[in-house]
């Protein structure tokens, strides 16, 4: 089976695509390094075959073999991502962190009104904090958290880092008056534990209905909304 690696060769100059000639580009990649969009899908397989790989072999029994078995490509192309399985594991945490802030980002929107808000970003916990990688890499790091506490404390830095847009939302009501919290980043995380019922997520099928969610989510925007708003 054919295997990719990126060791071989010069990238081509910015300046042969500019002057059109597609085809001596197209062959130097083909000879050299791979094309920007072959260089994607192979990051994007490795980060997947490594999600596999801890999922299904847990930290100690995965290995960089083992993703480059199932990503198809080699060691080294490997290494050239990851520099060890703590490296392979931080990586993964970032990547579902920065996907879960960008769902929240795209939709806080003050013109809204709150209680839709925060219905659309419980949606998101549920549809990125909760996925199944999410939930895989949550639980490494609960696994491991004794043997690598430094893994764990930056899990807990991208948790803040994905909470920011919510926290700097519920500062914005705070100071015009709409919200009555004391700390705007700690009633994020509350809001967050309120819909995912903290851990209890991490365990959780993955088969629960929509209507069900749906009611649970409505249930814990009630909830935050009934001690967050201010009192006329």
């Amino acid at each position: 089976m054919k295997r990719y690696t990126h060791d071989a060769g010069p990238a081509p100059d910015a300046a042969e695509f500019e002057s059109g000639d597609a085809a001596m580009a197209s062959q130097r990649r083909a000879n050299g390094r791979p094309t920007r969009a072959r260089a994607s899908e192979i990051q994007d397989a490795i980060f997947a075959a490594a999600m596999s790989e801890f999922s299904e072999r847990g930290f100690h029994g995965g290995s960089i073999a083992g993703i480059a078995a199932r990503a198809n490509v080699t060691r080294a192309t490997v290494y050239k991502h990851f520099s060890s399985k703590e490296a392979a594991l931080e990586h993964l945490t970032q990547r579902t962190s920065g996907r879960l802030r960008s769902s929240i980002e795209e939709i806080i929107d003050h013109e809204r009104p709150v209680w839709e808000v925060l219905q659309d970003v419980g949606r998101c916990f549920y549809k990125e904090g909760v996925s199944a990688d999410s939930k895989s890499v949550s639980r490494i790091l609960i696994m491991e958290a004794d043997r690598f506490p430094e893994l764990v404390a930056k899990g807990h830095e991208l948790r803040w880092y994905c909470l920011e847009p919510l926290s700097t939302y519920f500062e914005t009501l705070s100071m015009n008056g709409s919200m009555a919290l004391d700390d705007a980043q700690r009633a994020a995380q509350q809001f967050m534990h309120l819909v995912t019922s903290s851990v209890d997520f991490l365990f959780d099928s993955e088969d629960t209905s929509a209507k069900e969610r749906e009611r649970w989510i409505s249930s814990a925007v009630r909830i935050f909304l009934h001690g967050a708003l201010r009192r006329s």
